[in-house]
């Protein structure tokens, strides 16, 4: 790993116009500015490893904690599918990937000051995210990352959302059950997928993870993200048919042995024009924290060629 014991890792906090409370973590200076957005279940301490190589490369380095996740605050307009029985037509919102889109938007320009585009790179869901703030913000994002999980709207989150790997797309959109029944069982179901999607799990720091989803409303703000696929869904095709599909340089990545080896490159085409996809090798799922010193090459090297 590189040497980056002259960078240091700050975090701090925002109040947004929203009415969101976020902490993020910031590394470097300048305005060549990359965001790193987290995904389920970590925070965004998952890219603890690669903002100071980011920094020390010359990037200004802003990883969130988005909505809901680790130090954030966590409120609540989504109450679960409109299709269970015992809710209907209650307001919808909140955890959908364009309205944490605005968070996002609001503290880089808002709170942090940014006047030129970013690069805004996602992991997991957070790649839904990123990929939202991209369609949203298009003139405010000059790069976009994703990875690690299917899009919805795309035709490849369709036909995975019901592959038996992913089942907890469909458990955590159920109203209520998931928070009970996971409900003092944190530890255990989270280690589920540390240890189910990683290539070396143990890269992955369990024990805070675990904390920060034992705390009130962690959970339950998790599954909130999956409940609002529909949504997200509907609003990814509603800004493609508006604006077309993403014409800035966009990277698909995956880890070698993950299972979205096989699909990143053609679900990004679906979104963006431009997509340029690679593997990190020797990872998993958890490319960030499995192999950072890849990850950090691959992406520098993909945005020195885009800016040519």
């Amino acid at each position: 790993m590189s040497d980056t014991s002259s960078i240091t890792l700050e975090s701090g906090t925002a109040l947004l116009s929203t009415g969101v409370r976020m902490h993020y973590f910031h590394a470097g200076e300048g305005t060549n500015t990359l965001v790193l957005l987290h995904g389920w279940p970590e925070t965004a301490w998952q890219w603890r490893h690669v903002i100071p190589m980011f920094a020390e490369a010359g990037y200004r380095v802003i990883a969130p904690d988005y909505r809901g996740a680790g130090n954030t605050s966590r409120p609540r307009q989504d109450y679960g599918l409109t299709s269970d029985p015992r809710v209907s037509e209650l307001p919808r919102g909140g955890y959908d990937k364009r309205s944490m889109a605005e968070d996002i938007h609001c503290l880089l320009f808002d709170h942090l000051g940014l006047t030129e585009p970013a690069f805004v790179m996602g992991h997991d869901l957070g790649g839904q995210l990123a990929t939202a703030y991209a369609l949203r913000y298009r003139d405010d994002t000059r790069a976009m990352g994703y990875g690690e999980a299917p899009l919805p709207g795309t035709t490849i989150h369709e036909k995975m959302k019901n592959d038996p790997t992913l089942f907890h797309f469909s458990f955590h959109r159920i109203f209520d059950l998931p928070e009970a029944l996971t409900a003092g069982r944190e530890r255990w179901y989270l280690q589920h997928f540390y240890d189910k999607l990683g290539f070396k799990p143990t890269a992955v720091d369990t024990e805070y993870f675990a904390r920060q989803f034992n705390e009130p409303g962690a959970m339950r703000a998790g599954f909130d993200l999956y409940r609002a696929f529909d949504q997200d869904a509907l609003d990814t095709q509603a800004a493609i048919e508006e604006g077309g599909k993403l014409t800035v340089p966009t990277l698909g990545l995956c880890g070698e042995m993950s299972l979205f080896s096989e699909v990143t490159e053609a679900m990004g085409l679906e979104v963006a024009e431009n997509v340029h996809f690679e593997a990190v090798p020797a990872s998993g799922h958890w490319i960030a924290e499995e192999n950072p010193d890849a990850l950090v090459e691959i992406v520098t090297r993909f945005d020195k060629s885009t800016r040519v």
